[in-house]
């Protein structure tokens, strides 16, 4: 599919998931818990990341499907660093001082396993992105987030948002990977992923 191609459907999506995000915060039940599925069934969309763009829908899908593995195959083996927003970073400093892709994963694992019902809804939507081709091997994205997990906890918020920073570059294998991904908190009333991340760090 021509890159234009895939831009467009993304936007669509996007466009698809905000409007389903809108209904779902006027209290319409669009995310209400649905009959668990098969324990047995993982959904899993994943393409080869030849490119910046599709580690973007990748990374989309991956929260979408609650898979963990397809998340961190979005992340670079070789080379990963997470910078938290500057109030995370300040209150949960033990927790971000030796943040890894492994710790990206428990922390998906862990939120997954809270998820309230058998088959809670997760979304991804990003707004205003920017995608910035560096050269090759290497692209820079930014755009505004709201990343929404229904889960069973309480006292926590069940979705945040944001500015998420991303440098996205190849590996060895010639496939692109994040290679740094910094948040930033926009309004000091919200509720970041930074701190979604933290708080089911364990």
């Amino acid at each position: 599919m021509p890159k234009a191609d895939q831009v467009s459907n993304r936007k669509f999506r996007y466009s698809v998931l905000f409007a389903l995000l809108v209904i779902f915060y006027q209290g319409c039940g669009i995310f209400d818990t649905r009959d668990p599925e098969d324990p047995e069934t993982i959904r899993s969309t994943y393409f080869p990341p030849t490119s910046a763009d599709i580690v973007i829908d990748n990374l989309s899908y991956s929260i979408q499907e609650k898979n963990s593995n397809n998340y961190n195959k979005c992340l670079s083996m070789e080379s990963y660093q997470y910078i938290p927003d500057s109030r995370s970073q300040l209150q949960y400093e033990q927790i971000f001082i030796n943040w890894t892709v492994q710790a990206e994963k428990n922390y998906l694992d862990n939120l997954i396993s809270r998820q309230e019902g058998g088959n809670s809804s997760a979304v991804l939507f990003v707004d205003n992105e920017r995608l910035t081709q560096y050269s090759s091997d290497s692209a820079g994205y930014q755009a505004d987030y709201i990343f929404v997990f229904q889960h069973n906890q309480a006292n926590i918020p069940k979705s945040s948002r944001g500015r998420m920073s991303l440098i996205l570059a190849t590996d060895n294998d010639a496939l692109f990977y994040i290679r740094r991904w910094e948040d930033f908190r926009q309004n000091d009333t919200d509720f970041t992923w930074s701190e979604f991340k933290a708080n089911f760090s364990n």
